[in-house]
């Protein structure tokens, strides 16, 4: 074999895997897929086209980020669903509200799963690289022992990314299932927080709580404050 015919033969092992994982990823990457549907209503951001989920893990963010996804759960029919949450290392507050959501709610014992904190408020770039990096091998190594949720809920906390992404990993190469929700905090009028810009490629809904958003990003569902 020339060394011409050797070359073309080894760049194209090399093209095939790369256009294999290219294929797969626009089977699954839900910001290639059709717009989300405009007639949905805030009554039904969990719902799923598919079948009617039954486990939910949702993230509470310690702070202002807690506060609202609190409010939003308690406006939902939580009975209907089995129930996960996540929490950062050291937020006893968002485990205090995690447990009075439950007592209003009469749920069944829920888990908790405590994660690394990827980034702290104020935190460096630089350090926060390697806290999010912390954070990703917590997440990974904790929710592969558990059962993964049909629905994964998130508002914004910077250790949303590293679950986001792990699950959508999971799914990506065949052994999840979990669709993404993201709802962006309502302190965000004109532009995304970080974490929404950085999960926004991967969630199935994303859904956004002033106008002016939903108008910049065509993917955002908008139907007014949730909260």
């Amino acid at each position: 074999m020339s060394m011409d015919n050797k070359l073309m033969a080894t760049t194209l092992m090399l093209c095939i895997p790369c256009i294999l994982i290219i294929i797969r990823l626009l089977c699954v990457l839900p910001s290639v897929k059709a717009s989300a549907n405009s007639k949905q209503t805030k009554h039904n951001i969990l719902r799923n086209d598919k079948c009617q989920p039954t486990r939910i893990m949702a993230l509470l963010g310690s702070g202002g980020h807690t506060g609202e996804m609190v409010r939003l759960l308690s406006d939902m029919e939580l009975e209907k669903y089995q129930l996960t949450w996540l929490v950062s290392e050291g937020d006893s507050t968002s485990l205090l509200k995690a447990r009075g959501v439950e007592e209003s709610k009469t749920l069944s014992k829920a888990e908790f799963i405590v994660l690394a904190r990827a980034r702290k408020v104020g935190e460096p770039l630089v350090l926060s690289l390697f806290s999010t990096l912390r954070s990703l091998y917590s997440t990974a190594t904790k929710l592969y022992k558990t059962a993964l949720p049909d629905i994964l809920l998130i508002n914004g906390p910077g250790t949303c990314v590293p679950v986001a992404y792990f699950l959508f990993f999971l799914r990506f190469v065949g052994l999840g299932h979990t669709r993404i929700v993201y709802i962006e905090s309502m302190a965000r009028v004109n532009g995304l927080s970080l974490s929404g810009k950085l999960v926004l490629p991967i969630c199935d809904r994303f859904v956004v709580q002033w106008r002016p958003l939903a108008v910049k990003y065509h993917r955002a569902e908008y139907y007014g404050l949730l909260i």
